[in-house]
């Protein structure tokens, strides 16, 4: 049985919504709605993460921002415009009106798992639990349609104010979670030190079955 605390997350829908002659799909939550991002949203979306008011709570000079293109070619198979096992960014919208981006990355190879990532347009959306909500949403969201129970969020350590925001939805750090379980072999040579590197990049962990008694 799903805990009470969880039990308004279920109440979503897929809903497809023409925009633009084209079908997107939205999970509709109680205040905020995640919609699938497609090719057309790539630069918005890196323009939020490269904007003044957010760049340095992900980069700095040792760790410097990708450029447009490196993150267009890094990033390009993750925009489909609708769900996706494998993975996808989602604008997260407020009132109609878009202000931030949440993605997750799923692996199979090993134990089943989805990695997100998120950030906020701006510091007025910072600090209101939009990205705790678009976090449980999302997490729901993947459990139910791909059955993952399993999932990841890998900060840089300067981020406390992200840190402390995925504390509240859950995640923290396990003297039992081990990369190697998860990764596959070739990710963990690619990115198994994390985006700032060992010493700067914090392992969040979180068991979705956990929620089940």
């Amino acid at each position: 049985m799903v805990k009470p605390s969880l039990l308004w997350l279920m109440r979503w829908v897929i809903h497809d919504k023409e925009r633009c002659g084209k079908e997107m799909t939205i999970i509709r939550g109680e205040r905020i709605n995640l919609q699938f991002a497609s090719q057309q949203d790539m630069k918005k979306i890196y323009d939020m993460m490269v904007s003044d008011e957010i760049i340095h709570f992900m980069f700095d000079e040792q760790h410097p921002a990708p450029s447009w293109e490196d993150f267009r070619n890094d990033e390009e198979d993750f925009f489909p415009g609708s769900p996706s096992k494998d993975g996808s960014y989602l604008l997260i919208i407020l009132d109609g009106q878009v202000v931030g981006s949440i993605s997750y990355a799923c692996g199979y190879e090993k134990i089943p798992y989805a990695e997100f990532d998120i950030w906020m347009s701006g510091y007025e959306f910072m600090g209101q639990g939009i990205g705790c909500e678009a976090v449980l949403m999302l997490r729901s969201f993947v459990n139910e349609n791909y059955g993952i129970e399993h999932y990841i969020i890998r900060p840089w350590t300067k981020n406390l104010s992200a840190i402390k925001a995925y504390n509240k939805c859950g995640f923290r750090e396990s003297a039992s979670f081990n990369l190697e379980h998860y990764y596959s072999d070739e990710d963990l040579v690619n990115y198994g030190d994390g985006d700032y590197g060992k010493g700067e990049t914090l392992n969040l962990y979180y068991d979705m079955s956990c929620e089940l008694v």
